[in-house]
């Protein structure tokens, strides 16, 4: 497994790529120590954070370790547009379960590729944040790169 930090405008993330795959990408905050990165994936990050609607859909993503009903959640998900929001329950009708807005929750919680899978575009039905598994300030700050909170 390879493991990069890439430095962005809201603080380091890192990257865990599998066999050319990612397979994680976690908001950290962590300052970058590795060489400049480059690639694809880099690529669209470096568009995402100047601003561009990125749906990062050439990423290759290893998910093998998420369930059936987490990547039905997470496609759901990444339907989403860049400066949009959705609520559990919206994203739990989408997929045809309208009564399962705490289990997307409990999905989005374990969603392993943060951005890419952009569940931080999922708020409570009450229009509050909900919450986000590397924390509410990062939820806040990509909410607001994104043109969402101000």
């Amino acid at each position: 497994m390879d493991r990069h930090i890439l430095a962005t405008p809201i603080g380091g993330i890192e990257l865990r790529m599998e066999t050319g795959r990612l397979s994680a990408l976690n908001l950290t905050g962590a300052t970058p120590t590795e060489a400049p990165l480059d690639g694809p994936l880099v690529k669209e990050l470096e568009r995402y954070f100047a601003g561009d609607p990125v749906r990062f859909d050439g990423i290759p993503l290893d998910l093998a370790g998420c369930t059936h009903f987490e990547r039905t959640v997470y496609d759901a998900t990444r339907m989403i547009p860049f400066g949009n929001v959705a609520s559990y329950g919206q994203v739990a009708k989408a997929i045809g379960m309208p009564g399962a807005a705490r289990a997307v929750g409990q999905a989005l919680g374990n969603n392993p590729v943060a951005i890419i899978i952009p569940c931080h575009r999922v708020i409570a039905s009450d229009g509050s944040l909900g919450g986000f598994s590397s924390g509410l300030s990062w939820k806040r700050k990509l909410l607001r790169h994104e043109g969402v909170l101000h």
